[in-house]
C-alpha cells in the first residue's frame, strides 16, 4: 500500500508539472515527458492490482485513482480534440455556424493591410474551437470591441503593448502581449522570424487561425492546422476568413 501510495503522489506531482509545462512549450517538444506520464500511470495500475488485499484498501485505491482520467483529458486535450475531429465525433454545427462573420473580416483586412502598407510587425489570433485561456490569462486585457483602429494602434512599435499577440473572441479584443511557445519543426525556412514561429507554436496547440505581419517585409501570412501559408494575397486571406470565420 506505501509503494502504490508514493507512485500515485509521484504522478500528480508529475501531472502538475506537464500541465504548467505544455502552456510554455510545444506539444511536440513535450511528447516524451506525455509518453513517461503514460508509463506512471501504467505503473500505478499495476501496483493497484498487486494490492487488492481487502475491501479497504480496494475502496481507498479506487477513490486515489479517479482523479487520473481528468488528468489524462486535460494533457491529451489537443490530440483528443484532433482525433474526434478527425473521426468527426464533435457536435454537427447549427446552420447559424456556417455564416460568415462578415463585420470582423472586413475589420481585420482592413487593419492587416494597414499594417502591411507601412511594414509595421503584428500577430493576431482568433480563437476557434480550442478555448485559449491558458494564454490569455498571462496576456494584459483589454476586453474591447474589435475596430481596425484600435487592433491597428496596438501593433505601433512606439506603444507598450505591440510586442506578442493579439487575441480576438468573437467581436472582441480579449487581449494583447500574448506570448506563445515557438514551433520546434525544423523544415521551415530561415527568413521566418520569431512572429511566425509563434504563429506556427500555436497552431500546433490549438485550431485558431492567426495572422502575421512581418515587419521587414510586410507580408501577410496564416498559420492554422499547424501549416502556414506564407505573403498571401488579399483574395487569398478572404478565402481564409470565408472559411474560418465563423459565427458559432
Amino acid at each position: 500500500m506505501e509503494n502504490f501510495s508514493l507512485a500515485v503522489t509521484i504522478t500528480y506531482l508529475y501531472a502538475i508539472f506537464l500541465l504548467t509545462l505544455r502552456v510554455k512549450i510545444s506539444h511536440i517538444t513535450i511528447r516524451p515527458f506525455k509518453i513517461l506520464f503514460i508509463f506512471l500511470i501504467g505503473l500505478d495500475f499495476t501496483l493497484f492490482i498487486v494490492n487488492l488485499g481487502d475491501s479497504f484498501t480496494l475502496i481507498t485505491q479506487i477513490v486515489i485513482l479517479l482523479p487520473i482520467p481528468y488528468l489524462l483529458a486535460m494533457l491529451y486535450f489537443n490530440e483528443l480534440t484532433f482525433l474526434f475531429k478527425k473521426l468527426k465525433l464533435t457536435k454537427v454545427k447549427s446552420q447559424r455556424s456556417s455564416k460568415i462573420n462578415n463585420d470582423l473580416a472586413d475589420k481585420l483586412l482592413e487593419t492587416v493591410e494597414f499594417l502591411s502598407n507601412r511594414k509595421i510587425g503584428a500577430l493576431i489570433t482568433i480563437e476557434r474551437g480550442i478555448n485559449l485561456s491558458a494564454f490569455i490569462s498571462k496576456a494584459l486585457m483589454v476586453n474591447a470591441p474589435v475596430t481596425s483602429e484600435l487592433l491597428a494602434s496596438i501593433f505601433i512599435p512606439t506603444t507598450p503593448l505591440h510586442d506578442g499577440a493579439v487575441i480576438i473572441r468573437g467581436n472582441s479584443i480579449l487581449c494583447a502581449k500574448a506570448y506563445y511557445p515557438s514551433t520546434e519543426r525544423t523544415d521551415l525556412p530561415l527568413h521566418l522570424g520569431t512572429r511566425h514561429r509563434a504563429a506556427i507554436g500555436i497552431s500546433e496547440q490549438s485550431d485558431a487561425l492567426t495572422i502575421v505581419v512581418s515587419e521587414e517585409t510586410g507580408y501577410i501570412s496564416v498559420t492554422i492546422n499547424r501549416q502556414i501559408d506564407y505573403n498571401v494575397s488579399r483574395e487569398t486571406l478572404n478565402l481564409y476568413f470565408e472559411k474560418y470565420l465563423k459565427i458559432l
